[in-house]
């Protein structure tokens, strides 16, 4: 009788020392797992934000909702009536200007040109041109954005004018052909104050939105 106590006392001491170990085995784990979740957690990079479609610069194709190509009718339909203009010899140039905020007033512009080819289709869009930064390109490249930073996005940049503006400062022309897509820069500053969607593979000042008649342009050997 005196034996099988015994036996019963050491095989519950042996229980209870194999239960402490495994609550300390768990113990210790469990930490070291968290740390590594919340450590990779925090390591995650953030998503780059989506620009609205509605304000999305797409280049050698639009910005926001008005497309390269699209008939002059549809784009007053998109955007009501502009609010200044010139037309002359099958090309337009028409105005659409921020009416409200503190800020300085934006403008899209859009140039029309009507090839009379004989299909009575009409002028259609050839070249777009926003001032607002709200309008960017899907990596997030707008107005507002520094030369250096721009050329980062496009690698094909080249100075190919440049024109005097209202505050007597110099703004030059940089062009990505190969994209469609020009940036107006200042001197003063290296920030972009103009983008301007065109057709890929041309230059834009060959056919450049006649903003500028003062424009100089490049030599480029």
């Amino acid at each position: 009788m005196k034996h099988t106590l015994y036996f019963i006392l050491a095989l519950s001491l042996f229980a209870c020392q194999s239960h402490d170990s495994n609550q300390t085995e768990i113990s210790t784990a469990s930490p070291g797992t968290d740390t590594m979740t919340d450590t990779a957690t925090t390591a995650e990079p953030a998503k780059p934000v989506v620009p609205d479609s509605a304000y999305l610069i797409v280049p050698g194709q639009r910005v926001g909702q008005v497309e390269l190509g699209m008939p002059a009718a549809v784009v007053n339909n998109i955007l009501g009536k502009a609010d200044s203009g010139d037309a002359a010899m099958g090309k337009a140039l028409s105005f659409w200007v921020s009416k409200t905020g503190n800020g300085p007033r934006e403008y899209v512009a859009v140039y029309t040109v009507n090839d009379f080819d004989g299909s009575g289709d009409g002028p259609k869009v050839d070249q777009v041109q926003v001032t607002s930064p709200q309008f960017k390109t899907i990596d997030g490249t707008g107005t507002g954005d520094a030369l250096s930073q721009i050329r980062k996005q496009f690698s094909h940049l080249r100075p190919l004018a440049y024109y005097t503006n209202q505050k007597n400062q110099q703004v030059y022309i940089y062009d990505d052909q190969p994209q469609g897509i020009a940036f107006e820069i200042t001197v003063a500053d290296s920030l972009c104050t103009a983008i301007t969607v065109h057709r890929q593979g041309t230059d834009v000042t060959d056919t450049y939105l006649p903003v500028h008649p003062d424009m100089t342009r490049l030599e480029h050997q």
